[in-house]
């Protein structure tokens, strides 16, 4: 991807990496190169300040839906109405994920994708520990804002709600309480994938926002 770019600005890759034209003579070691490349691949699009806000805005609602998320899971172990190994699990996973992705979603993932996002049909999206791929929907900057909202929203909703139902699982009599336990988590799972899908699908061709 940098060579073809690097070829039609009419520089090196490493004058593209390093943002400066560089003496004709000057050889750069491998370690010099693959540090340029690590600062390409790191390199912060969004100032300062947009993050301030966006810690300012979110914050106060990302420390109540956890807290609340937390006490909730905590009470449906401590009453004992997560008793199979699915239900434990399930209780784990979705106070967890909601937490650091949720964390994640509302203070690091990029809210602006890159340029060749919008010229290419792209599949993928990884940024750090955030890797999301469906084959079928692709992302753009129409489309990207309603996911990352609709996955803030999710992973906040989805983790103050899975406690109470595995709890409503839990009081009902075996086999029938365990296969409820097990329809609460699919029907977890299939709520993040409508909530990266939907939006996505939805405004992939839609006005740029």
């Amino acid at each position: 991807m940098l060579l073809p770019l690097a070829e039609k600005l009419g520089v090196s890759v490493t004058e593209l990496l390093e943002g400066r034209r560089m003496p004709q003579e000057r050889q750069f070691t491998q370690k010099e190169v693959d540090a340029l490349i690590q600062k390409a691949l790191t390199f912060q699009t969004e100032p300062p300040e947009r993050q301030k806000e966006r810690v300012q805005k979110y914050l106060p609602v990302y420390l109540v839906c956890s807290v609340l998320g937390i006490v909730e899971a905590l009470a449906v172990w401590g009453f004992g109405l997560a008793e199979t190994e699915v239900a434990r699990m399930s209780l784990i996973l979705g106070v967890g994920f909601g937490v650091v992705y949720g964390a994640y979603a509302f203070f690091w993932m990029t809210e602006t994708l890159p340029r060749y996002y919008d010229e290419n049909r792209i599949a993928q999206f990884a940024q750090g520990a955030m890797h999301i791929h469906i084959p079928g929907v692709y992302y753009n900057n129409r489309n990207w804002p309603y996911v990352l909202r609709a996955f803030r929203v999710w992973s906040m909703v989805s983790m103050l709600l899975l406690p109470p139902c595995l709890a409503a699982a839990g009081m009902l009599e075996p086999p029938i309480g365990e296969n409820a336990v097990v329809a609460v988590f699919a029907v977890y799972i299939l709520s993040l994938f409508v909530a990266l899908v939907w939006p996505a699908k939805k405004y992939e061709n839609g006005k740029n926002t």
